[in-house]
């Protein structure tokens, strides 16, 4: 018993120290980027002054953040993905709901706001905060409603059930970070890892410390199912595919799409046998 608590022990401490760094970027000029994130970007800037522009890889997408200086002197990020959808800009807090504004105080009781972004890639329109204390950074995203939606998390944040499932799934690897999920069922806790191997590695726990889902590659599910994500999504962008390990849709353990089509989600299931079971709300 000794031995199994220093194991704990020793992944808990090393977790708390891990540094959840953001993903590889590189600045580039705007005549670098693709034409429509040109046209998107020279939009954003209108009379502005352009700033930096960095390419950016995340969750495999590449995008663009750029910063401008408005005319009145304002200065303001955005991100671009690299099909020229404009997936958030930068806000005030007087800019977002009051609903909104009354969560993000609630939550940032104690902290220093650093920067909010308004999500804009979604069917719902959502807030990304960053605050920071005694050089420690804790993000969270609230709805247009002012619920909050999630929250950026440490181990020790979580239940004794749900350390144990992430201490055997990172085994000699590296967490990276843990997202406590609000919703309608439930609380639950997305995980994102790299395994000792260098791979990335992320999926979704239930508070019994079950893995709800883990996120597939799309040469990983099953050839019917390729078939139909493929036809589905056509000249679109696959975001992320997750499959799921216990909530059935008709029947079958289907797998999750978020993707991204004509500058919109598009969102849909697909079961193992390439059935299409329905857009995602």
């Amino acid at each position: 018993m000794r031995f199994i608590r220093f194991i704990f022990l020793s992944f808990f401490c090393a977790a708390a120290l891990v540094v959840f760094a953001d993903d590889d970027s590189k600045p580039v000029t705007l005549s670098e980027t693709p034409v429509p994130v040109q046209k998107t970007i020279n939009a954003q800037v209108g009379n502005g002054t352009l700033g930096d522009i960095d390419l950016t890889t995340n969750d495999g997408e590449i995008v663009y953040d750029a910063g401008l200086t408005a005319t009145n002197g304002d200065e303001r990020d955005f991100t671009v993905a690299d099909d020229g959808t404009l997936l958030s800009v930068e806000v005030e807090m007087a800019e977002t709901p009051v609903a909104v504004q009354k969560t993000i105080r609630a939550q940032a009781l104690g902290w220093e706001l650093e920067g909010i972004d308004k999500n804009l890639d979604d069917t719902a329109v959502s807030y990304d905060v960053e605050v920071t204390k005694d050089n420690r950074e804790k993000d969270f995203t609230v709805d247009d409603d002012g619920t909050l939606l999630s929250m950026e998390v440490v181990p020790g944040d979580t239940p004794a059930t749900v350390q144990k499932t992430i201490s055997t799934q990172v085994g000699g690897g590296k967490l990276t970070e843990i997202d406590q999920m609000f919703d309608d069922d439930g609380v639950t806790y997305d995980v994102d890892l790299t395994a000792i191997d260098g791979q990335e590695k992320s999926f979704t726990v239930a508070t019994n410390g079950a893995i709800v889902s883990e996120q597939m590659a799309l040469e990983k599910i099953t050839p019917a199912a390729q078939r139909t994500v493929k036809d589905r999504i056509g000249d679109g962008k696959i975001l992320r595919i997750d499959k799921s390990l216990l909530e059935r849709k008709d029947g079958v353990l289907p797998y999750e799409v978020q993707g991204r089509k004509d500058g919109k989600p598009f969102d849909f299931s697909v079961g193992p046998r390439g059935r299409f079971l329905g857009m995602d709300d």
